[in-house]
Formats: structure tokens, C-alpha cells, sequence
């Protein structure tokens, strides 16, 4: 992977639901860095009362609803940097189809510029 980088890891049995719905829509998977670390389909569905999207994949460590903010947030900006971010990446794209065809997980890699992801664990 990329030198000097800090890894997270996506499970595949969250992160699969992820893909196939953005798939099913034919739109994106984002990566999102605000109130934890996760990945969702551009267009899923929604919780009608509160409006918190449904299919949703948290870094491992890295999920606010189940760990201490202490912990995951200082943390996760010692990984990625302290601003919020969303990245875009094809639903298509090789190494996602390799998490659903493989039961894979995904890592992801950060450096001060620029990520990379691989799947793991097949």
C-alpha cells in the first residue's frame, strides 16, 4: 500500500449491502468522513421520520453510535485529517465488485494527500 499510510478497515458484511444498493440505483458509493467513518450509496433509502439514510458501513472503531466519541474521533483524525470530507467512487469499480464476489473486506489507506482501498481477508 502507500507508504507512511494509516488504514482503516470496512467489514464486508456491512459494506456488501452498500454496494448492491448503489448498484441497484446505478450511482456511487461515497465515502464520508463527518460524524464517524462510513460508506453509503449516493441514492438509497431513507428513514421517512428522521431522514438518516438505512444502508449505511462504518470503519471498523469508527461508528458513534458504538463507541465513546473520546476514543473514535481523536483517532480517526490521526488517520484522515480533521476536516470532513466525501469522496465519490464508482459502484463499479473493480475492487468494490471484488468485496461482493470475494466476501472481502476493504481496506483503506490514508496519507496526508491522497487515499488508496484493497480488499482483504479472501
Amino acid at each position: 500500500m502507500m507508504k507512511d499510510a494509516r488504514s482503516v478497515i470496512f467489514k464486508a458484511d456491512t459494506l456488501i449491502p452498500v454496494i448492491q444498493e448503489a448498484m441497484k440505483n446505478k450511482c456511487a458509493v461515497f465515502l464520508v468522513k463527518d460524524h464517524g467513518l462510513y460508506m453509503m450509496p449516493e441514492k438509497g433509502m431513507s428513514d421517512p421520520k428522521t431522514g438518516k439514510v438505512l444502508t449505511l458501513s462504518y470503519a471498523e472503531d469508527f461508528n458513534p453510535d458504538l463507541t465513546d466519541s473520546d476514543d473514535w474521533y481523536d483517532k480517526l483524525r490521526d488517520i484522515c485529517g480533521g476536516d470532513d470530507f466525501c469522496e465519490t467512487l464508482s459502484s463499479m469499480d473493480k475492487v468494490l465488485q471484488e468485496v461482493i464476489h470475494y466476501n472481502a473486506d476493504l481496506e483503506i489507506s490514508f496519507t496526508p494527500t491522497q487515499f488508496g482501498y484493497r480488499t482483504v481477508n479472501h
